[in-house]
């Protein structure tokens, strides 16, 4: 029988989330109800997302941190999709901090292990 799960997440910003979830081009809906169908939890939530055979809710916590709501039986799906959108998330999170530092992107490489490398630069 599956259950109900809560995932902590570092996540915070949701305008970058959905940033992540576009780049990946992974549906998902604002502000929305999340219903687990099995353990009868129903809620409204910031982001429910709906990836290829599975559907889980985004919702606040009160240290500011996203958690994610799921099945346990979708964990197999939801591990990697969530792996995909902190990478996605980080990059976002990058590149604005860097912008707001007056920095700017010179180079972006992905290498074969999957790792973003960056190159930044200011002018004075």
């Amino acid at each position: 029988m599956s259950k109900f799960v809560k995932i902590s997440t570092q996540l915070r910003d949701v305008a970058l989330v959905k940033k992540a979830l576009d780049d990946l081009k992974i549906g998902y809906q604002e502000n929305a109800r999340y219903v687990h169908r099995w353990s009868g939890f129903s809620g409204d939530v910031p982001l429910v997302v709906q990836g290829p055979g599975l559907s889980v809710g985004l919702r606040a916590k009160e240290d500011g941190t996203l958690e994610v709501l799921a099945d346990d039986m979708q964990m197999g799906r939801v591990r990697p999709l969530m792996q995909q959108v902190q990478q996605r998330y980080a990059y976002h999170s990058v590149l604005e901090a860097t912008a707001a530092a007056g920095f700017d992107l010179v180079e972006e490489a992905v290498g074969a292990d999957k790792v973003i490398r960056l190159t930044v630069r200011r002018w004075a």
